[in-house]
């Protein structure tokens, strides 16, 4: 029974920082991004898909604007910053974890 008693506060102590881990947010790991240059519309589509994220914009707001291309491994908020790069869209993040584009100079990270 002691041995019992031990072995379960010895997993307790393991698994509550795997649990933490396991809840923290995702927007703070790498996600692999290959996202060529194109038009705001389906390269923003094709950011959502990739980083598995919830992404609302108008596309009347982003109709007239390109993204460069976006490949390699970064936090969702680099990769996002790295993809509107010279566009005059910015973005915010809400509380409950979607992202809001919008134009540069009213909302920014």
């Amino acid at each position: 029974m002691e041995t019992a008693v031990a072995l379960s506060r010895v997993f307790s102590r393991l698994a509550l920082p795997l649990l933490l881990a396991a809840c923290a947010p995702t927007a703070a790991a790498d996600v692999r991004f290959d996202i060529p240059a194109q038009a705001a519309g389906p390269a923003l589509n094709a950011f959502a898909r990739q980083a598995d994220i919830t992404l609302i914009f108008s596309y009347d707001l982003v109709a007239d604007d390109r993204t460069h291309a976006l490949r390699g491994r970064y936090t969702v908020d680099r990769g996002l910053t790295l993809l509107l790069a010279g566009t005059r869209l910015g973005y915010r993040r809400a509380r409950d974890g979607t992202y809001l584009i919008c134009p540069r100079a009213s909302c920014m990270p």
